[in-house]
């Protein structure tokens, strides 16, 4: 999977990089930089190509998740992370998943359907993938989470049923709601950087 690693303070949580529809390995460095200055950086390209757009898992033509797919790719996922993370000497334990949209939605489907997934995850515009819930607690899960209300892709409605679920699971989830559409706000982005600094933003 190719992708790009910044060194940074191992003594802080490292970031795992996410990009929507359509980005890159690039597309969210400078937000990660923002949210936690510093810290190490692992950032990857999604494989699926959609039209010439990279992205992290298979849709339908209508917008409906390939949920065969998503959970091949999850798991793909989460093995080629953990490959790196050991090839660039991180802790998989307290990697923080920083997804956007199609990358927030393959980050959420890994905390939820992933017992051996990530443990904290920033969630911006992400939806629930429609799948079966897996039926293991995720108590231990810490995840950050941003919606517009007025986003025309990822509805209210959409986030607050992927809210319901993780608490449901019993994820700790704190969230931050906007009245844009789609696009990230600086509310969100400083929202994450300060939800980051509450975790001590230190390794386990």
């Amino acid at each position: 999977m190719k992708h790009i690693f910044i060194p940074g303070d191992t003594n802080k949580k490292p970031l795992l990089l996410l990009h929507g529809t359509g980005g890159d390995e690039h597309s969210l460095v400078d937000i990660a930089q923002f949210v936690a200055k510093g810290a190490p950086i692992l950032s990857l390209r999604g494989e699926v190509s959609e039209n010439g757009a990279n992205r992290f898992f298979k849709r339908y033509p209508d917008g409906r998740f390939d949920l065969v797919d998503l959970a091949e790719q999850t798991e793909r996922l989460i093995m080629e992370t953990k490959q790196l993370t050991e090839k660039y000497g991180l802790d998989f334990e307290d990697l923080i998943a920083i997804g956007y949209s199609n990358g927030a939605n393959i980050a959420a489907n890994v905390l939820l359907q992933a017992e051996h997934g990530f443990h904290h995850g920033i969630l911006f515009h992400a939806m629930p993938a429609g799948n079966d819930p897996a039926d293991f607690e995720i108590k231990h899960r810490q995840i950050f989470l941003t919606a517009g209300v007025n986003d025309p892709i990822v509805t209210k409605a959409d986030s607050e049923a992927l809210v319901a679920e993780l608490e449901r699971r019993g994820a700790n989830v704190e969230t931050v709601w906007t009245v844009s559409g789609h696009q990230l706000t600086m509310p969100e982005i400083e929202g994450a950087r300060d939800w980051y600094e509450s975790l001590g933003g230190k390794k386990a």
